[in-house]
């Protein structure tokens, strides 16, 4: 599985099993080729190299989300705005598998809705 297919698939179960956190889990998009020019203008617009590809904002708080294939590598970037965050309390998960960020959300959110209630019934 691709990083951009880990992704996607974490995204898609967490829009269909946690409805609550829609527009408030996104990706931010922050690679790609692009020109000289364009660069230096995303540079002086705020663009910093290194952000997580998703946040989620819960309560009042921010976490981070890289997503890695098993072999994938944080860069230097990546690691420098994760230690950032991370001494500011923010966390930043490294996540590798839809069930590892499964587990996470659970941590942070709690159970889904539809469980609580198969739970109670």
């Amino acid at each position: 599985m691709t990083e951009i297919q880990l992704q996607t698939a974490a995204n898609t179960w967490l829009w269909n099993t946690y409805p609550q956190t829609r527009r408030k889990f996104f990706h931010v998009p922050n690679g790609g080729s692009r020109n000289a020019v364009e660069g230096m203008q995303l540079k002086a617009s705020g663009v910093v190299a290194g952000i997580p590809d998703c946040i989620l904002i819960h309560k009042g708080s921010a976490y981070g989300f890289e997503f890695k294939t098993n072999t994938g590598t944080v860069s230097p970037a990546q690691a420098k705005v994760h230690q950032v965050w991370q001494q500011d309390g923010t966390p930043v998960y490294i996540i590798r598998s839809v069930e590892e960020f499964q587990s996470v959300i659970t941590s942070i959110i709690g159970q889904p809705v539809s469980a609580v209630k198969e739970v109670a019934a």
